[in-house]
């Protein structure tokens, strides 16, 4: 019997920008942290990265001013509030 479930760990990285290796930033980031924190990786461990951060590093994404101007286009007549999945990103 497992009496252990999923173990999760957050990886910071430095601040990802578009065109950015994301590989490289990643397994580094892995590397430096499991060697910190003294973890090792096992077999069918998983790595998530979020949508968001590819998203950034092959510049596919808009900005909010972009955004607002597209529903405006389409909206021309006063509409309710949108909620736009937004990520809050410094550097755009």
């Amino acid at each position: 019997m497992r009496y252990v479930g999923t173990c999760v760990r957050g990886i910071r990285t430095p601040i990802i920008k578009e065109g950015d290796n994301l590989e490289e930033v990643v397994v580094s980031s892995l590397i430096r942290a499991s060697k910190e924190h003294k973890f090792e990786f096992n077999d069918k461990d998983v790595v998530a990265v979020t949508e968001a951060v590819v998203a950034i590093t092959q510049s596919n994404y808009v900005s909010l001013k972009q955004l607002s101007a597209e529903i405006k286009k389409k909206f021309p007549e006063d509409i309710g509030v949108v909620f736009p999945i937004l990520v809050e990103i410094d550097s755009l």
